[in-house]
């Protein structure tokens, strides 16, 4: 379906690995996050899947977390640059358009060429599409390594607590709170489903620029988050799908040593002054 003829309220953008490294997979995902917000899109989820498009649709690890982001009613769209992603001669074996139609979703191909002068910002580290990158105008990055432990969980809920108020974010708001939740969600969901024992490390990224924060956990597994919906009576399971129902954006990165990083990004209205 044409992009300019449905806005989606809520899409997952999807791209496959670059063939060579995980940096350009990261840009080419960037770029198709921006072209979707420009043609009107709300890109809420985000996945750069670490098999690439030669994989079978069906076996690969990032599509199961679109799987997911769809059942769950969390996308109404899933936005890909063109159907190559969707690996074509895959689609006669699953119907995906059919099953996009039946969950009540839509498939969106931009299918425009990006030349490489329209991403200065982008290139500079200016968080132009959204995402919360680097740069000089950004507070610096707190990193910090946890044991796989259930402590880690409040440790790490502390330090994105002392980031917040060092950067100057009013406590007592009701979208700190919610940062505080979605961080507790990432790390318990790293600790329980990312490693094998407590001496697994993960990683915490907490960053900030003028009105927005991103919170990323790194675990050791390359199996790719998939939200669910669980059984009422369920006492677990809910982690994704909250931190995708609170959060303004979350995305799962690969990484180059064969792991990953979940993250999700949230705007900080109502900034005080640091003490």
């Amino acid at each position: 379906m044409n992009a300019h003829r449905a806005l989606a309220e809520r899409a997952v953008a999807y791209v496959c690995a670059d063939p060579s490294t995980a940096t350009a997979s990261q840009l080419r995902l960037d770029q198709l996050v921006a072209d979707a917000t420009r043609q009107g899109h709300t890109v809420h989820t985000r996945v750069c899947d670490p098999d690439p498009a030669t994989v079978p649709l069906h076996l690969r690890r990032g599509w199961a977390t679109v799987v997911g982001a769809v059942e769950a009613g969390l996308a109404d769209a899933v936005v890909v640059r063109s159907l190559s992603d969707l690996a074509v001669e895959q689609c006669d074996r699953i119907p995906i358009r059919g099953w996009l139609e039946t969950a009540g979703a839509q498939l969106v191909t931009l299918e425009v060429s990006v030349p490489d002068g329209s991403w200065p910002a982008l290139k500079g580290g200016t968080p132009c599409n959204g995402r919360v990158l680097a740069a000089s105008s950004c507070a610096d990055p707190q990193v910090q390594d946890y044991a796989a432990v259930r402590s880690s969980v409040r440790l790490g809920r502390g330090l994105v607590e002392k980031c917040l108020a060092m950067w100057g974010w009013a406590a007592e708001t009701s979208v700190v709170a919610d940062v505080c939740l979605l961080t507790d969600e990432l790390l318990a969901n790293a600790i329980l489903h990312g490693c094998r024992n407590p001496a697994d490390t993960i990683t915490m990224r907490v960053e900030c620029d003028a009105d927005r924060v991103q919170v990323s956990v790194s675990d050791p597994s390359s199996s790719m988050p998939r939200p669910c919906s669980p059984a009422a009576d369920s006492e677990s399971g809910r982690g994704l799908r909250l931190i995708a129902e609170v959060a303004e954006q979350w995305g799962v990165t690969p990484r180059a040593d064969a792991d990953k990083s979940v993250w999700f990004a949230v705007s900080l209205p109502g900034r005080t002054s640091a003490s």
